[in-house]
């Protein structure tokens, strides 16, 4: 009689490709993963497993892992139940599965849960997303899915949220523009809605994150060519050090100089001018003006936007007597966050 596969077999452990075949569960694991009938224990360990059984769930939640992928398996919501109120969930993801709206109730209970994965889930159409309000949830992939706009709006109300993907779903322009009105959040679609759709409801956002004080253009273009002159020396100085090296006694001599004649920011540790860091191509070398946005009558932001890859950020510019400097940098990361100059 064949042996229960959740029973401890003896060890008979062959390392293939990389991997150790296993014919026992392992005593602990911090990521697991299913995929083509093998289950994967921390990237390296894996059984032969072809269903995923109720028993074997419940087994598998007993490790309290980080990290649980699973992808072209008729996973139902049932089935997740075992992983309700796991403190050490990170990172789910049940990928092409036959999960519905269901399974948010289950998400909702994992205190840590920042990244979650569900691709390919075609019942699931966002109708309970409003019960991850409380969760702490950077990036949702709902590629593939039912996602619908009422969904979309639901998603947008997770505080945390930052990152959703949209591709191949419900989801229409109308109800993609709805959620402009939600600064933090940043949809991802490459096939749903083309670039210029996309760059409009960017632009759409950030009008609605203003703050309601008249833009001073003229201030604007004094704040664009003091970073168009920054730019272009950074770019000289970050050659200079490529040919030179950082050895060279006039590297930071000259950077000091560049911070003194365009930078108000207080230096901070770790940063430049105090570290030195450059890059090859040039740290500015591809920002493009996009915005701006006038915070009171000495402050604004210069938004601006990467040609190749599309990076983000806004400069706060400072009036200091009769000329503008650049105070601090953000990047649009996990929202608007600090980085250093």
């Amino acid at each position: 009689m064949e042996e229960n596969r959740c029973a401890l077999w003896s060890k008979a452990d062959i390392s293939m490709k990389g991997r150790i075949i296993m014919t026992e569960f392992p005593k602990r694991a911090r990521t697991i993963r299913w995929e083509n009938d093998i289950l994967i224990f921390d990237g390296e360990r894996t059984i032969e497993m072809p269903e995923l059984t109720m028993e074997i769930m419940e087994k598998l939640a007993d490790y309290k892992p980080v990290g649980f992928y699973v992808k072209n398996n008729a996973l139902t919501d049932e089935l997740l139940m075992p992983f309700i109120g796991s403190k050490n969930m990170v990172n789910f993801g049940v990928e092409y599965g036959r999960l519905t709206d269901v399974c948010f109730y289950v998400f909702a209970t994992m205190p840590k849960l920042r990244y979650l994965l569900l691709d390919g889930n075609r019942r699931i159409t966002g109708s309970s997303l409003n019960v991850m309000k409380e969760c702490k949830i950077d990036l949702l992939t709902l590629n593939h899915t039912g996602l619908n706009d009422n969904g979309l709006l639901q998603a947008a109300s997770i505080p945390k949220l930052t990152h959703i993907q949209i591709d191949h779903t419900a989801v229409t322009y109308e109800g993609l523009l709805n959620i402009a009105n939600h600064p933090r959040i940043e949809p991802v679609s490459k096939e749903q809605f083309n670039q210029e759709q996309m760059e409009h409801f960017s632009k759409l956002q950030r009008e609605k994150a203003k703050k309601s004080v008249k833009l001073d253009q003229q201030a604007v273009e004094e704040c664009q060519k003091i970073l168009k002159d920054f730019f272009e020396a950074m770019t000289i100085w970050e050659k200079y050090v490529s040919q030179k090296g950082f050895e060279d006694e006039e590297v930071k001599l000259q950077l000091m100089n560049i911070w003194e004649q365009y930078v108000s920011e207080k230096p901070r540790l770790g940063y430049r001018p105090l570290a030195l860091s450059y890059s090859p191509a040039g740290t500015y070398s591809e920002d493009m003006f996009i915005d701006a946005e006038q915070l009171t009558k000495n402050k604004l932001y210069i938004y601006t936007k990467t040609k190749s890859a599309g990076f983000e950020r806004r400069f706060l510019m400072k009036r200091i007597g009769e000329k503008w400097k650049i105070e601090a940098l953000q990047e649009r990361l996990d929202g608007w966050q600090r980085i250093g100059l």
